[in-house]
């Protein structure tokens, strides 16, 4: 059955600067004629020769529309609470942002290699939701999603559908692929984030049982001579031509 939603504290925050970035940017651009995304939007020419880098993080908290928002928070409000509770809120907002950075700088990457899209913006948090994604499935493999938020799936299936449909959309579709390499962007950064940090407590892990090993083998060793130190003292006052050793 479907897990209850888990409003942790960076989710909250997360959810609350979302929402709120959206209003300031509609309200801005429809009442003030202020264009938003062209400053906090991630803009392969303004981040690349003006060096905004800003763009990096905060195109992530802007939306293109209702539609995207509501999408996006919906998964984030699901998820997120459960990797947070799991993780603690350091980890789990360190996490959120290497995936978005990821992200960006794969879409960053594509437009600046294809030479066609130097102007185009790409807004949305999708990249480090699509992270949690990666996250949950792995972690959390049994739990049951809405597939469309319609049809029930278990969570490791429904993180590689995402990725095929995701992988699929990249190939074949010429709008939406840009954005398809980000989200996948998104989730290979949640999988190599998550698979390195195994790997290197595993090597701490195994680093210490050899280290203690060592240290217990070293104490034996001082003990040991310590004990015959004694019993050759104890000896050479018993004896008068006490053994030595050369």
């Amino acid at each position: 059955m479907m897990m209850p939603i888990r409003l942790t504290p960076a989710v909250k925050w997360l959810l609350g600067l979302n929402l709120a970035a959206f209003i300031i940017q509609q309200t801005a651009d429809r009442f003030f004629g202020i264009g938003l995304l062209e400053i906090f939007a991630l803009i392969p020419h303004h981040f690349v020769m003006d060096a905004w880098l800003w763009q990096i993080v905060t195109y992530s908290f802007l939306h293109g529309d209702v539609v995207h928002l509501f999408l996006n928070l919906l998964m984030l409000a699901f998820i997120g609470g459960d990797l947070e509770g799991a993780w603690g809120t350091k980890q789990f907002l360190r996490f959120y942002a290497f995936c978005t950075i990821i992200a960006g700088c794969a879409y960053l990457i594509i437009q600046i290699l294809s030479r066609d899209g130097l102007m185009m913006p790409m807004v949305g948090a999708s990249g480090g939701i699509y992270g949690l994604l990666m996250a949950y499935g792995l972690i959390y493999s049994e739990r049951t999603l809405l597939f469309m938020l319609l049809f029930p799936l278990k969570a490791k299936y429904f993180v590689w559908i995402l990725v095929a449909v995701e992988f699929m959309t990249s190939l074949y579709s010429p709008h939406g692929g840009l954005s398809s390499v980000a989200h996948l962007g998104g989730m290979g950064a949640g999988f190599v984030y998550l698979f390195a940090g195994a790997y290197f407590r595993l090597r701490r892990k195994r680093a210490g049982n050899v280290a203690g090993k060592k240290k217990a083998k070293k104490s034996h060793l001082k003990l040991v001579r310590s004990d015959s130190y004694l019993f050759d003292k104890e000896q050479s006052e018993d004896s008068e031509d006490p053994k030595t050793w050369h």
